[in-house]
């Protein structure tokens, strides 16, 4: 049986904590690959991010961490209307975490149904095309690691 892990990141850059959270999140999907592997099990790891960008730093960790070909780094491909969905949703995002933290009204405005529902939507195609046969498992009590996966699956033999 072959493990698929999956994470989506929705963010446009790296600013601020961005990074760092981005970073752990790709050293979940490599410990999860390899602990696999030392366990002799089967397994594939992907990250999707938004950019090009994004994608060059996941990639400079792959040596950090001796990653090499561990973490399948797929970059989102987005029409102009959803790249303006998702910066009008980040803008939305900081208004409301402002507002949040200066006991202003947030009334929703920090909500990241967009970047999710593009992040997800490709990760999973991502994965469906490299492993038309995986079976996406949704309930996180079946989780490996207690990670709450943005996609976790299995092909069975």
């Amino acid at each position: 049986m072959k493990h698929i892990f999956g994470m989506a990141k929705s963010n446009l850059d790296l600013k601020g904590a961005k990074g760092p959270k981005l970073e752990l999140d790709y050293l979940r999907l490599v410990y999860a690959a390899k602990e696999h592997k030392r366990k002799g099990l089967d397994s594939g790891a992907f990250l999707l991010v938004m950019t090009p960008e994004i994608a060059n730093r996941v990639e400079t960790w792959n040596k950090k961490y001796d990653a090499e070909g561990v973490v399948n780094v797929v970059t989102a491909i987005m029409s102009v209307s959803q790249k303006e969905a998702m910066s009008e949703e980040k803008k939305n995002n900081i208004q409301g975490m402002v507002a949040g933290t200066t006991g202003g009204t947030v009334s929703g405005r920090s909500d990241a149904k967009v970047g999710k529902e593009i992040g997800e939507s490709q990760l999973r195609r991502a994965i469906m095309e490299e492993y038309p046969e995986v079976k996406e498992i949704r309930e996180e009590s079946k989780f490996p690691y207690a990670v709450r996966w943005d996609f976790y699956g299995v092909i069975h033999p």
